[in-house]
């Protein structure tokens, strides 16, 4: 049994490689943040830690909002192509795969605003340290320590990089159905 996929109009199959890809893509790179570059840096000194962790930061701030605007772009005009044909349940999967990677901008903006800016403000204080301080950061007033931050950021990164990854298992299921 073929695919629909073959039957499809060569922008809609340039649709879903697009989509497929850029979503799996944004999320290898998420993921990647947390499982490598979080447990790397973790013998660093603080103020190490969280140069680095802006430096990072700033290029998947630079990166990630275009893959996923992409993605979920491409995904939802297959959903929407593909509701005016007898493909509704391939348009139905198509929407949520839109909505799934799409929902990495909320999901950044509800629960990762706050250790963002804790994390930020962290380094905007390292930058006026001395020698001796850079090594020896204690908690903050409200009892916060870099590692502490960063490792409860990589726990909320990792779980963010799962929502475009459901996106691109979603778009393949999709894309194989007949």
């Amino acid at each position: 049994m073929t695919s629909l996929s073959a039957s499809l109009p060569p922008t809609l199959r340039l649709a879903q490689a697009l989509g497929i890809m850029t979503s799996a893509f944004l999320s290898g790179g998420v993921l990647a943040v947390s499982y490598g570059f979080v447990p790397s840096m973790s013998q660093a000194p603080n103020t190490l830690l969280v140069r680095e962790w802006k430096t990072t930061y700033g290029r998947g701030v630079a990166a990630s909002p275009a893959l996923a605007i992409v993605s979920t772009l491409s995904f939802a005009w297959l959903s929407y192509s593909l509701s005016f044909t007898l493909n509704h349940h391939k348009a139905e999967v198509y929407a949520l795969a839109a909505v799934a990677t799409g929902s990495i901008v909320p999901f950044t903006l509800i629960f990762m605003k706050s250790v963002n800016g804790k994390l930020n403000h962290k380094v905007e204080n390292s930058k006026h340290l001395n020698r001796m301080e850079e090594m020896n950061e204690t908690k903050d007033k409200k009892g916060e320590h870099s590692q502490e931050l960063l490792d409860w950021w990589a726990v909320l990164n990792f779980t963010r990089g799962l929502l475009p990854l459901a996106g691109a298992s979603l778009g393949i299921y999709a894309s194989m159905m007949s």
